[in-house]
């Protein structure tokens, strides 16, 4: 059977978007007084955007973080959080293709082994026999996908509210909060989501110039970027049986999308080599601007943490 061609995400005015891109990334390392080496990998489905840091230690440790839908790679480093990573840390964070980034908006297949050979793709362009990976969110369904594909490019991963363990939620309030800044597209909505859904304020926040930078990005998204891939979706329970990497899991009590305790259950009962799981009090959604599991994810590298299990 011929495969169907892929579908291919797109902005309303490509030069426009790439001027916004360019500028909001630039604008992030400007607060964060760091400044990302652009890399570009070419791969079958296009040409993705790298943000590196510190590719001259060719000794350090690894590590290739995957954001989550409708957002960039440099989501991650809000307010600094990678600061920890850039002491003796070589890493680097993709824009994922067919999202609203500066990557090609080639969509890879979700019910294939698509993400898994776009990923080891990047490996290969960047060099990398073996590596840590992190995903957050659909990242964590690439991360799932990678380690399924190339199980042995792949020291351990860990993954953050991951999707591809379970299903979206279809709580009220779950599709209320995401609903709501899809439907009607404002500022005002699109902070209740942030609020409800994605951050979890006091506590799980970013400060306000940042907070700025992501209802600016939010909404320039909602309004002039067209998505036409796959939404994630759980992988099959056979293919989490097949799993031989690592797997951590830091997940947010808070999480609406993806409600923890079934994360658990599931990744329990079908993932033969889950290392363990940490839950974060009064953290929502969008886990990767938390420090809290940032800082997590870093003891979980340098194995300076127990999970539980």
């Amino acid at each position: 059977m011929a495969m169907k061609p892929h579908r291919i995400s797109t902005f309303k005015n490509p030069t426009e978007a790439e001027n916004f891109l360019e500028e909001w990334n630039r604008q992030i390392e400007t607060l964060n007084g760091f400044s990302y080496e652009r890399l570009t990998i070419s791969t079958s489905f296009g040409n993705t955007r790298i943000w590196a840091a510190n590719t001259h230690l060719t000794d350090a440790k690894t590590i290739v973080f995957f954001p989550g839908a409708r957002t960039c790679g440099l989501f991650w480093d809000m307010d600094n959080a990678l600061k920890p990573f850039r002491e003796n840390h070589r890493f680097y964070i993709v824009d994922v293709n067919g999202q609203p980034g500066l990557s090609a908006g080639t969509c890879p297949r979700l019910k294939s082994s698509d993400y898994g050979v776009w990923a080891t793709e990047l490996l290969d362009g960047l060099g990398l026999k073996k590596t840590t990976i992190v995903g957050a969110s659909l990242g964590g369904l690439i991360c799932l996908k990678l380690c399924l594909e190339s199980p042995r490019r792949v020291k351990k991963a860990i993954l953050l509210n991951p999707a591809g363990i379970q299903s979206f939620s279809t709580s009220i309030s779950n599709l209320y909060y995401n609903l709501l800044p899809i439907v009607w597209p404002t500022l005002s909505n699109l902070n209740k989501f942030l609020n409800k859904a994605i951050l979890c304020p006091p506590h799980h926040a970013v400060p306000t110039p940042y907070r700025n930078l992501l209802c600016e990005y939010l909404l320039y998204a909602l309004f002039n970027h067209k998505f036409r891939g796959d939404y994630p979706a759980p992988l099959e329970k056979e293919e989490l049986h097949r799993l031989t990497t690592e797997i951590y899991l830091i997940l947010g009590e808070k999480d609406l999308l993806f409600p923890p305790d079934e994360t658990i259950r599931l990744a329990e009962e079908h993932i033969l080599t889950l290392q363990g799981s940490q839950i974060l009090p009064n953290t929502s959604h969008g886990i990767e601007t938390s420090k809290e599991a940032l800082e997590l994810v870093w003891h979980t590298i340098n194995k300076s943490v127990c999970y539980a299990y």
